[in-house]
């Protein structure tokens, strides 16, 4: 059995890590493989839901994403993870963990955010009712040499999407003809 990939969406809050993640994931089901989203607001909210967001929280959280995509990959599904993942040190755990490891850096301005907002995240914050937002209140380390470096306001998420997928098929983790089949 051939194992499966790793594709980590890592950026601020609102950047469009899920969006794109969703977009590849159509685009892989379309070409009958095996797909996992491992969204990390949704596994915090259905196995962890008391984490927090502390420093060791967040670490806490990483090291469970990543060791169920190294799993899930070992048995050929492709595994999609949007996760902040603030530190460079939890996404090379994951690299390290992980035998077909795809980092996507998922860069949009922190003003973009905040009119996205998709889950009302900086509202809270701009009302004081959180104040440990990634990239805005705690730290956020953006990758030092991901595979692919996506900026969300230069492109339509369809646009971006071709980008993942060519660089897919330059990585040999799919085939050429999987870029047009799956548009």
């Amino acid at each position: 059995m051939e194992k499966g990939m790793v594709i980590w969406f890592t950026g601020i809050p609102a950047s469009g890590k899920s969006t794109l993640a969703n977009e590849i994931q159509r685009r892989l089901e379309a070409l009958g493989l095996p797909v996992e989203d491992l969204d990390a607001d949704e596994v915090r909210a259905n196995l962890s839901p008391n984490l927090g967001y502390t420093e060791e929280a967040r670490d806490e959280n990483t090291k469970r994403l990543a060791w169920f995509a190294s799993k899930l990959s070992k048995y050929g599904a492709n595994v999609m993870i949007a996760a902040v993942a603030p530190r460079q040190a939890y996404r090379d755990r994951a690299r390290e963990w992980c035998d077909k490891f795809v980092e996507v850096y998922v860069e949009t301005p922190l003003e973009v955010c905040q009119q996205r907002d998709p889950k009302g995240l900086y509202a809270r914050a701009a009302r004081g009712e959180v104040n440990d937002i990634a990239g805005m209140h705690q730290p956020y380390e953006a990758p030092t040499d991901p595979e692919l470096h996506i900026r969300t306001t230069e492109g339509s998420v369809e646009e971006c999407g071709d980008i993942i997928m060519a660089k897919l098929v330059e990585l040999g983790l799919l085939p050429a003809a999987a870029q047009e089949a799956a548009q």
